[in-house]
């Protein structure tokens, strides 16, 4: 949720900090008053780009700042690699002259980290958004995203990027031949050198433990034998002393059986010191320190580091990379067979990706005819009880499907309507007015809110083209998704207005000159006094005012809360 926002010498704002809450967030205001300042700040916290026209004439450099917390907040944040905090704060400061700066949670970010960022948390509908809806190539992502197959594409991505990746790999090899022969050199080289070298595994640890032992040769050997003395073979030695008892004390359990137990364990105890003893006595016998050999090791170990430094790994992945350097080798020195297999990867991968295609265009059909049924009844609530939407989905044929195949797969989307009975549907950019275009974007919002996880959703101007029983008709739905997130909307309609949970009347006034912008959130009264505004023209004001208060009535009796 967008807790807080502040704009600080951005276009006619001076200085603005606007908190908002959850629920229905409507903004309001007369022409110009800026409230369309007030989406641009936010489109920047999303990422969009800053241009020093923005910043106040007065001023040096323009600040902004949105404050967040919330579920969706922390889990953008852990989506992005960043710590999660109950609370995020992003800051963006846009000078004039030098380049911009970006704060999450005090920490310098790129634009390009808030851009994803923004994208994961605030999702802005305005006029452009609904422009989309002029466009087909953009229809096919509306049908995805109401079908929810986020993941069925991605695994179109990933299918077709692992063809493309194969195809590009095949077409290297054949062109690049010299490339190749160049890289067979080299890989020989490096072969030939790590051959020679035949470095093991964990020959590295072996060569510093035995470095080890060699440079303290002298001082294991005499603690060793000192040992063997002390336990054995020198005067009072520990074994000849338990000998010795042991052998008292199994005479003595002839008289009482209860020492047998502590004879036996001297025992064992004698036989244990006599193995120790034996096994330090070959340990001293064996160790002796050799110049010659420490040498040796000394060489090796500057080999091994040498050659880590060189191919920039440790030397116990060494004996791995001479084994893919070989593989690799090999692969160049049988050119031919390995562009007739790099074909052959490039044939199966692209048999996956358009199986994966033709999976995905099956998913399509299926959520095309559900979205027919759903925006005809959507489009029924907001006014348009006759209106046939038809999603017209091609997708290429066999002859044509490698040609075709793209990332998102291998259909072609584009919605028809038709507004009236006995018309037959036609592309919407041909056909649909600014009125409708409205309503069958909050219409496939609607449907679509549910599959989406963005947090805070921004409609600026939904109401372009609408008025009456379908204005109310578009507050109500409105008011739905207002009950799953945060929602903000720019409005000029009081029938939208009436809905809100929390209403903002965006000002403008003149100080010393100066034109500057307010925004303050209203309370009852007033919020029926700015509906009485926003009703206008020639309604005498006692009227406008009953129908204003008619209209918060109205909205509250229908949400079933207080507004």
């Amino acid at each position: 949720m967008l807790r807080e926002l502040r704009i600080r010498d951005f276009a006619i704002i001076d200085d603005l900090t606007v908190s908002f809450r959850p629920g229905l967030n409507v903004i309001t205001g007369e022409t110009g008053a800026g409230k369309s300042i007030i989406l641009q700040a936010l489109a920047l916290l999303c990422g969009g780009r800053a241009v020093p026209d923005l910043i106040r004439s007065d001023a040096e450099a323009a600040s902004i700042e949105g404050v967040f917390e919330g579920a969706g907040a922390a889990a953008s944040l852990e989506g992005l690699g960043l710590t999660a905090d109950d609370e995020l704060v992003v800051r963006r400061f846009i000078p004039r002259t030098s380049k911009g700066r970006v704060y999450i949670n005090g920490s310098p970010a790129t634009v390009a980290l808030l851009a994803q960022l923004g994208n994961a948390l605030i999702h802005i509908y305005g006029q452009q958004e609904q422009a989309l809806l002029l466009r087909p190539e953009s229809h096919l992502d509306f049908l995805d995203g109401f079908g929810s197959l986020t993941l069925l594409r991605e695994r179109m991505a990933t299918a077709y990027a692992a063809f493309a990746a194969a195809q590009s790999h095949w077409r290297d090899l054949t062109e690049r031949r010299e490339a190749f022969e160049q890289r067979r050199e080299l890989l020989a080289f490096q072969v030939e050198e790590l051959s020679k070298a035949a470095v093991q595994a964990d020959e590295e640890a072996v060569l510093r433990r035995d470095r080890d032992v060699l440079r303290h040769a002298e001082r294991l050997q005499q603690v060793t034998r000192a040992g063997e003395a002390a336990l054995y073979s020198g005067e009072g030695a520990m074994a000849a002393g338990l000998a010795r008892l042991g052998s008292q004390l199994a005479e003595l359990a002839r008289i009482d059986s209860a020492l047998s137990a502590p004879a036996e364990l001297v025992e064992a105890a004698r036989v244990q010191l006599e193995e120790a003893a034996l096994q330090l006595r070959t340990y001293a016998e064996r160790i002796h320190f050799d110049p010659e050999r420490l040498e040796q090791i000394e060489e090796r170990l500057g080999l091994l580091a040498r050659l880590s430094r060189k191919y920039g790994i440790p030397s116990t992945e060494l004996p791995a990379r001479h084994a893919a350097l070989r593989e690799d080798l090999a692969s160049l020195a049988a050119h031919g067979a390995d562009c007739e297999r790099a074909r052959a990867e490039a044939d199966a991968r692209r048999t996956c990706a358009l199986q994966v295609a033709r999976e995905l265009s099956a998913a399509r059909t299926v959520a095309a005819r559900r979205l027919e049924k759903e925006m005809a009844r959507e489009l029924a609530i907001l006014g348009l009880p006759n209106a046939v939407f038809q999603v017209m989905q091609q997708a290429a044929t066999d002859t044509a499907a490698v040609d075709r195949l793209s990332a998102s797969g291998l259909d072609t989307v584009e919605f028809h309507l038709s507004a009236n009975p006995g018309e037959p549907p036609k592309p919407l950019a041909r056909v649909a007015s600014g009125g409708e275009l409205s309503r069958i974007m909050l219409a496939l919002k609607t449907l679509t809110a549910s599959a989406a996880e963005t947090p805070i959703l921004i409609f600026d101007e939904v109401d372009s083209g609408i008025g009456g029983a379908v204005a109310d008709a578009v507050a109500r739905r409105l008011k739905t998704l207002a009950a799953t997130r945060q929602l903000l909307c720019i409005t000029h309609l009081p029938q939208i207005a009436a809905y809100a949970d929390h209403h903002y009347a965006v000002e403008k006034r003149s100080h010393r000159g100066r034109t500057i912008a307010r925004a303050r959130v209203l309370a009852p009264e007033e919020r029926v006094r700015e509906l009485s505004r926003m009703l206008g023209g020639p309604v005498p004001a006692a009227e406008a005012e009953r129908y204003a208060r008619h209209l918060v009535e109205q909205a509250r009796s229908v949400s079933g809360q207080s507004l």
